[in-house]
């Protein structure tokens, strides 16, 4: 059996830096980042930690500095990557064959619904790559979005303008058997350049990930229901969930 992992072709580089950063204002990445030091630093995660998916580094720039090991991250878009090498080292790569050392990490974090943009078979070889790099009693943190946040609004639309003077065009719609919302998004640059791309976001339950992490080597320690530390509860829009590995 072959396994997808090349993930939302056309969505990345341009198109999600100019479309995303938008709604990523700076006090939303320094929540992120306290809460990140916070669980990490409880955790006594030593040595390097991977964000696995580290974007453009809004993450690796506010844990640089923060926690006794250097924070390094790990991505596949080129634009992005770019970005990211100015606040931290950071390896342009595929997620799903990590070219690190076995026990390399004392934890690693995966933000912003990242694997819920894989095919669900995929994201048991990123598990398997993580175990493979984080060392025994390494922390693993993965953040996305829970089901009943998205099956509250299965429908939704966006179409504005952006403060760069982009006009951005964006539907949603919640397939309730997949659990995922499948989303077009195009983008007009003010210089009259045309972007576009359609993808899907997955959105897995605790149990879900529960049954991931454990076949991966893992144990779930806790779940949040956003950077606060609250727990999961119907009201929530983030799910946050902390693994630790076995051994």
């Amino acid at each position: 059996m072959t396994i997808s992992t090349e993930g939302p072709r056309g969505l990345f580089g341009e198109l999600y830096l100019r479309s995303s950063r938008p709604f990523l204002p700076e006090h939303v990445s320094v929540a992120e980042g306290d809460y990140l030091a916070a669980r990490f630093a409880e955790g006594q995660a030593t040595g390097l930690l991977l964000d696995l998916g580290c974007g453009h580094g809004r993450h690796l720039g506010q844990l640089a500095g923060r926690l006794p090991g250097r924070v390094v991250g790990v991505d596949l878009d080129p634009l992005s990557v770019a970005e990211a090498r100015a606040v931290a080292p950071v390896t342009r790569a595929d997620l799903f064959r990590l070219p690190f050392r076995r026990d390399a990490f004392g934890g690693s974090l995966c933000w912003y619904n990242t694997l819920g943009m894989f095919e669900d078979e995929a994201v048991p070889v990123a598990l398997a790559e993580l175990a493979r790099c984080v060392r025994s009693g390494g922390w693993v943190i993965v953040h996305g979005t829970p089901p009943h946040a998205a099956q509250r609004q299965p429908e939704a639309n966006y179409d504005g303008q952006l403060p760069d003077g982009s006009h951005l065009v964006e539907q949603v719609r919640f397939e309730e058997a997949r659990r995922r919302d499948q989303l077009t998004r195009h983008l007009t640059l003010p210089d009259g350049r045309f972007m576009a791309a359609s993808f899907f976001i997955r959105y897995y339950a605790v149990s879900e990930w529960e049954a991931l992490f454990d076949a991966a080597g893992f144990e779930v320690r806790w779940v949040h229901g956003g950077v606060d530390g609250s727990p999961l509860g119907d009201a929530s829009v983030d799910q946050i969930v902390g693994a630790q590995k076995r051994g």
